[in-house]
């Protein structure tokens, strides 16, 4: 790769200016935050709604249904429609609007008249739930340096679990009871949690307006090359000026170019790409790593969105006597799942850490299902399950925007999200019509989670540790880039 001189002291080599400056970034730590309070925010929004339907009497099956659906699909619409405004108006932009949009849904949802108006609030909600996931990740993915992306964005994964522990606390403490089965807080009402639920989203939206930056990589591939350099420069405490970046992208598309030019299975255009983002991702050099990865967004969501946002209502199914207390022991599940996912992402890699936590969830569904009668074994097995899926999630989301360069990253996560959300609608119809064979229901459970480990296993590309690709046919990253000269 052929060195391009620089009048300012630099050398630069092909696009490798741009990571070389991200891997000198020292603001890390205040991005993983915000960047993981809006998943924990998510996370919120989304488990509530099991604790909610367990207060509510006189709403039937269906009724049941169609509230703990209502999210998922509305997270359908936000993770296409968003992902692909990311691609055109910015990471940012999308995650802001998406926050709004989930923390006023929330409050709404607590003034909600009827069944009716709380299955529409929720809808709402689902929609900058699912237009909030693209855009965290992949800006997570484009700000953190190349050696501790995988640690960062564990880091963002696990803050499900601070969202889950909060809504299992709260729920516990304002509608459940203690120990000698009093209830702790008498006066409050669902409406109240609701509203409490919407706090994290406001505070994500906050710390997203004035902690984050645009990412850079973004603003290179928009040729936004004056605002990409200004962030640069705040991130790494490096000197960057616009013709660097300027210089460094035309070679690189260059190369795009060449390639594609030589590739017998493609003859499209950089610009016709980026107005067809969606058909770019079925094109043959993508197709099989889309395809692949749709699969197991939708497994893994079937299962672990499944069981989790009927857990509530499961215990009592089974006759578990504090059925607050189980689903908070149930949500303290994510902490181990997380801690082997942020010790061990960069060390054994993605693909195997997705595989086995899908496996070994799938087996913890079996116990679950055979233990039934017993609530030890129910308890157990259960935190398992949680710990497991946690761990595949976590190992799912790095794999995911690393698989897609960056001029559809956020559409492809937009369109993986749409089809995990699809497997979440399914699941709380099918555990809904199966909701009195709990057995049964758990047994279809383990069968999706394994599928879905078995995918896994054949998925395209572990990136752990490799610079982020931004054209699709920049399959080649330099060790080096922006040298002191």
């Amino acid at each position: 790769m052929p060195l391009i001189p620089d009048d300012d002291g630099y050398t630069l080599v092909g696009n490798d200016v741009l990571d070389q400056c991200i891997d000198k970034t020292t603001k890390s730590t205040v991005h993983v935050v915000s960047l993981a309070m809006g998943n924990a925010a998510d996370a919120v929004e989304i488990i509530c709604v099991g604790y909610i339907m367990s207060e509510m009497n006189g709403i039937t099956t269906r009724d049941k249904e169609l509230l703990s659906a209502a999210v998922f699909i509305g997270m359908l619409l936000g993770g296409l429609l968003c992902g692909i405004l990311s691609d055109r108006i910015g990471r940012k932009p999308c995650l802001q609007y998406s926050l709004f949009l989930n923390a006023l849904a929330g409050l709404a949802s607590a003034a909600a008249p009827n069944i009716t108006w709380l299955i529409i609030f929720r809808v709402v909600g689902g929609i900058g739930i699912g237009g909030s996931v693209p855009s965290v990740f992949t800006l997570g993915a484009e700000v953190f340096p190349s050696s501790i992306r995988g640690r960062m964005l564990s880091v963002i994964a696990s803050f499900w679990m601070v969202g889950a522990i909060y809504t299992g606390l709260t729920g516990w403490l304002m509608l459940g009871k203690d120990f000698s089965g009093h209830r702790i807080m008498p006066g409050l009402s669902w409406r109240w949690f609701a509203a409490i639920c919407s706090l994290p989203a406001i505070i994500a939206l906050i710390l997203t307006t004035f902690v984050l930056p645009e990412s850079p990589r973004y603003l290179v591939g928009k040729g936004k090359f004056k605002e990409a350099a200004a962030v640069l420069s705040d991130m790494s405490g490096m000197a960057v000026y616009p013709h660097n970046l300027e210089q460094a992208d035309r070679y690189s598309q260059s190369h795009s170019v060449d390639k594609r030019a030589n590739s017998s299975s493609s003859s499209v255009s950089i610009t016709s790409i980026q107005e067809l983002t969606i058909l770019h991702l079925f094109r043959p050099e993508l197709i099989r790593t889309t395809v692949n990865i749709m699969l197991i967004w939708f497994t893994l969501s079937f299962g672990s969105y499944g069981l989790s946002t009927w857990i509530t209502v499961l215990f009592e199914d089974i006759g578990m006597g504090n059925v607050y207390a189980s689903a908070f022991i149930f949500a303290l599940a994510n902490l181990p799942g997380n801690l082997v996912s942020i010790v061990y992402m960069d060390r054994i890699g993605r693909r195997r850490l997705l595989t086995g936590g899908m496996v070994l969830a799938a087996f913890s569904a079996v116990g679950f299902a055979e233990g039934a009668s017993h609530p030890p074994v129910v308890i157990l097995c259960a935190t398992l399950f949680n710990a497991f899926s946690v761990a595949g999630w976590n190992a799912l989301d790095c794999l995911s925007v690393e698989n897609f360069p960056t001029e559809v990253r956020t559409t492809a996560m937009g369109v993986l999200a749409a089809s995990g959300r699809v497997g979440a609608v399914c699941a709380q119809f099918v555990n809904g019509t199966l909701e009195k064979n709990v057995p049964l229901l758990l047994f279809v459970t383990s069968g999706c989670m394994f599928v879905g480990g078995v995918a896994a296993r054949f998925t395209a590309r572990d990136e752990t540790g490799r610079a982020l690709t931004d054209h699709t046919f920049d399959d080649e990253n330099s060790s080096s880039g922006l040298q002191f000269v």
